[in-house]
């Protein structure tokens, strides 16, 4: 993956977490997990970075609905 798919990826995970907390979409269809798995593939490191925004995520907002 080159870094600007990179860059891409990690655009496109912190906007589907705008859109989550916004409650747009839920977590089950955001298709968020995948995206995750797929950078932990990628980069380890900016997966660190990311996951405690996206644990925060999930507990602070009521996403269950």
């Amino acid at each position: 993956m080159t870094e600007r798919e990179l860059i891409k990826l990690e655009a496109t995970i912190r906007n589907k977490m705008k859109d989550i907390k916004e409650q747009r979409v839920s977590l089950k269809d955001s298709g968020i997990g995948g995206l995750m798995n797929s950078l932990k593939k990628v980069d380890e490191a900016l997966y660190e970075k990311i996951m405690p925004d996206y644990k925060k995520m999930v507990t602070d907002y009521n996403i269950f609905k």
